[in-house]
């Protein structure tokens, strides 16, 4: 009984993950809804079940529950955020995502307390999954026509949506993989695959043109170097995995159909046949490197091993050092490096990005939320709202929905309580990860090894991108933190605890419901625009209202309520609902905006003015703020010109 609800659990679990990675859409609510609600409810079930003694129970040390205290109490304190953020729904959205994160731990919980080999499990797992990941994304550049803009966009960013995100994921593959390659207890074809898993890593990597993936894949290498103790083994299967990897990326950069976003359809095409057959035949190269780097190795005695990784990792290090002086005596030096970072301006798509240490915006993103912070120390704006508090103070028409700095997002939307509670739950996190190491022996801790890289990897690299907004990089994270920290309990049976199964099962609906209301409250605002355009404004306010019940917190729902209004002569009540808009988010620029255009609309000219300009004074690069746009048009009539 036990081991089939362990089997599925791990089952459940492994799909969920595929569909993150596979189908989570970017940024999308709607992949969110349905991946959360059904990661809401399988972790449900599964704590339901421990409680019934149907799997294992869930147990955690002293560190693992203070971590877990510190996350719940982050997540309240941004759910309490809605009793003052500038857009409320957007602090519903963040506080949903932050609780499907959540479910996620669960799992990993669940998964550990489930099975003995759940860190086995879980690190085969994922490697097999980030091997199809970048086997797909690559396959993209081979059939430029598989995906939605495949033909136009020329950084690889499928299956995940954001190719920093799939650079990251670029970044996990490496210990995993290495973790696979260096076991002499696996099958030939197991350990085949975690070679081909580093080199098609790697090439995806390069292809991805993203300078923090390359940083955090660096990193990665060295945590699994120090962590383990086959490092010559490593080093020999990197070496063995990447020259191929980087001379076949390095062609492929060369070839503007794989890199041009302005190449035609017959170029990219091209092109792409040329690498289908330069990834196979580099695949061999590696294949055949990595084999003979490990016949090499097994011949050499235990002390000779232990004194060549030092030796082989130094002399690597040695380059990469010469490379860093050269790059810096030809680049002008830190100095020159710090101004080009926080200089503006956007950086080049195409693979010379790679050259370039511009921040890309971000310095100025930081500055903003950093300007945030200082006005409001205390609370922040309400989490997730960034996007919103930066418009009157941002310097171009350039749109974030955050700062790319998940500490910096946090200080300016949650204020110094949220960043302490962040910073305080990562460090307790990181602390019951290495803690739960020591309660893993054998294959379990050499597999342990490879997924404590997982957690570290992810806040480094929230440190300078959204993985916060993208269940494909956060979901992995939070499931593997999960498997480490129930690492090592001992499954011991216990009375069934039938109300606290039933306490789990409420929890879970509940969850469900609280991703399920904005969810729905979209699909009725949609019903709501498209009865009107068939001309039916009954049913329109019908569909507008139900939205409005099921999320009270949106603008929306409002917006469209008022538009039906209008477009059944009820002019008055347009007024209402936009000004209910208004009043629900008076922060919000667009909100004042949709007020004066309509009141422009309808020969309310003094009131259109001065709404427009209050829109224009939240937002000056804006909508209101466009020459011989709309505030140009008010202040005109008002004028009598």
């Amino acid at each position: 009984m036990r081991r089939a609800a362990g089997l599925s659990l791990l089952g459940g679990s492994g799909a969920l993950l595929a569909l993150s990675l596979f189908y989570g859409g970017g940024t999308s609510q709607d992949r969110l809804f349905w991946i959360g609600a059904a990661a809401s409810l399988l972790a449900g079930l599964g704590v339901a079940g421990s409680e019934l003694g149907a799997t294992g129970r869930i147990r955690l040390d002293g560190q693992g529950r203070a971590a877990l205290a510190l996350g719940l109490a982050f997540l309240a304190w941004s759910g309490a955020g809605l009793g003052w953020s500038i857009a409320p729904d957007r602090t519903w959205a963040f506080l949903n995502r932050g609780l499907v994160y959540l479910a996620f731990f669960a799992l990993g919980l669940l998964v550990a307390a489930a099975s003995p080999r759940a860190r086995t499990a879980t690190a085969l797992g994922l490697a097999t999954l980030l091997l199809g990941v970048v086997g797909w994304a690559l396959l993209g550049k081979v059939f430029p026509g598989l995906f939605p803009d495949g033909g136009r966009v020329a950084r690889l960013r499928s299956p995940v949506g954001y190719w920093n995100a799939l650079a990251f994921l670029c970044a996990l593959a490496f210990p995993l993989g290495l973790w696979v390659v260096t076991d002499r207890r696996r099958p030939g074809p197991v350990r085949a695959a975690g070679s081909l898993l580093l080199y098609l890593a790697a090439v995806a990597l390069v292809l991805t043109f993203s300078r923090g993936g390359l940083v955090v894949a660096a990193v990665a290498v060295l945590l699994w170097l120090w962590a383990t103790e086959e490092r010559l083994e490593s080093l020999g299967a990197l070496v063995a995995a990447t020259v191929p990897a980087a001379a076949v990326a390095g062609w492929a950069t060369t070839r503007a159909g794989l890199v041009d976003d302005l190449q035609p359809s017959p170029v990219r095409a091209a092109d792409g046949r040329w690498l289908a057959l330069v990834l196979v035949l580099g695949a061999v190269v590696a294949l055949a490197l990595s084999y003979a780097a490990d016949r090499s190795i097994e011949r050499l005695d235990p002390a000779s091993r232990r004194a060549w990784g030092p030796r082989l990792g130094g002399a690597l290090l040695a380059v990469a050092l010469a490379g860093a002086v050269a790059y810096a005596a030809a680049s002008g030096g830190p100095e020159r490096w710090l101004d080009e970072f926080r200089g503006s301006g956007e950086v080049s798509q195409g693979s010379a990005r790679l050259a370039e240490l511009s921040s890309n915006n971000r310095w100025s993103w930081w500055q903003e939320a950093w300007t945030i912070f200082l006005r409001h120390p205390g609370q922040g704006t309400g989490a997730g709202t960034f996007e919103i508090a930066r418009r009157p103070l941002r310097q171009s028409d350039v749109v974030t929905t955050e700062p790319h700095n998940l500490a910096l997002q946090a200080l300016a939307e949650m204020g110094m309580v949220g960043l302490s509670l962040g910073l305080a739950a990562s460090l307790a996190a990181l602390a019951a990860c290495r803690r739960a190491l020591t309660c893993l022996h054998g294959e379990e801790r050499r597999a342990g090894l490879a997924l404590a890289t997982v957690v570290p990897l992810y806040l480094l690299h929230a440190l300078f991108d959204i993985d916060w907004d993208l269940v494909a990089t956060s979901a992995p994270a939070f499931f593997v933190a999960g498997v480490l920290l129930g690492s090592g309990q001992r499954q011991a049976r216990s009375p069934a605890r039938p109300l606290r199964a039933m306490a789990a099962l409420a929890l879970g609906c509940a969850l469900t419901y609280s991703l399920a209301a904005p969810w729905l409250a979209s699909r009725r605002v949609d019903d709501a625009y498209l009865a009107i355009e068939r001309g039916d404004p009954e049913r329109a306010v019908a569909s507008a209202r139900q939205a409005r019940w099921l999320d009270p917190f949106s603008t929306e729902p409002l917006v469209a309520w008022a538009l039906a209004s209008a477009a059944s002569g009820d002019v008055s009540g347009a007024l209402r609902r936009y000004a209910q808009a208004v009043e629900l988010q008076p922060k919000n620029s667009s909100t004042w905006y949709d007020l004066g255009a309509f009141e422009l609309a309808v020969g309310r000219y003094r009131a259109a003015y001065r709404h427009l300009d209050r829109a224009y004074g939240l937002d000056p690069y804006g909508p209101a703020g466009q020459p011989g746009g709309l505030l140009d048009q008010a202040r005109a009539k008002v004028e009598g010109r």
